[in-house]
């Protein structure tokens, strides 16, 4: 048996096995780890987006509608006739290659939203610190209005998205930006935490927690896929 030939056979073993580890379609999987390996972290954060939106169980009609406006955006792009963009897709993979994309970009998903939930509070304490009932607290999180990440049965709040010095004691402009981008709660975690360029370099949460919201909302509502 040749080289090729048994390279091939071994992506399709590792492939099928994978497929069935992760329960999904072995099809699905080849294009995930396609994307992972060819897309950029800007990217392959607007997939990220729309797995931590099924991961938070927003309905398949808003996702539907999500998907439509990013895939407006991509039509809207002017094409760039000296770039073949199928040149690298025909690239072989070595079995290698794959498990290490599968397994990055799992492992930094993850670690995402741990260090994110390791400066996150109760709803007791969010409760205490923006002196309200924590139905109040759970309240504003369905109404989209206050952040907060499911833990298994439990529900943990960022704790920069809370301010003593506000008079609802949370920061200004945060239920604006939450509306505006429609994220899943990680999302919009990740997106609150990211320097933006736009902002002088500064992460949006820290313009919301200067009290300078209208720059912070105006990137929200530029940056949302939704139609």
């Amino acid at each position: 048996m040749s080289e090729t030939a048994a390279a091939r056979i071994s992506k399709a073993r590792f492939l099928r096995e994978a497929a069935e580890h992760f329960g999904v379609r072995q099809d699905l999987l080849a294009t995930m780890v396609r994307a992972a390996r060819l897309l950029s972290s800007e990217e392959m954060g607007v997939v990220e987006e729309l797995l931590h939106l099924a991961d938070a169980g927003v309905s398949s009609e808003r996702r539907t509608a999500l998907s439509r406006g990013v895939v407006r955006a991509l039509e809207a792009l002017p094409h760039e006739r000296s770039v073949d963009p199928l040149a690298a897709v025909d690239e072989p993979l070595d079995t290698t290659g794959l498990a290490e994309s599968v397994a990055h970009a799992e492992m930094e998903s993850q670690a995402a939203r741990e260090n994110i939930l390791r400066d996150s509070i109760d709803v007791a304490e969010a409760a205490q610190r923006t002196g309200r009932s924590r139905q109040a607290i759970e309240r504003l999180r369905r109404s989209g209005r206050l952040l907060g990440l499911r833990v298994g049965a439990q529900w943990r709040y960022p704790d920069w998205q809370f301010s003593p010095d506000a008079a609802s004691g949370v920061v200004p402009g945060l239920d604006e930006v939450l509306r505006a981008l429609a994220l899943s709660p990680t999302g919009s975690a990740f997106w609150l935490l990211k320097p933006a360029e736009r902002l002088g370099g500064h992460p949006p949460i820290e313009l919301l927690r200067r009290f300078q919201p209208d720059s912070v909302v105006e990137l929200a509502r530029e940056q949302s896929y939704l139609p």
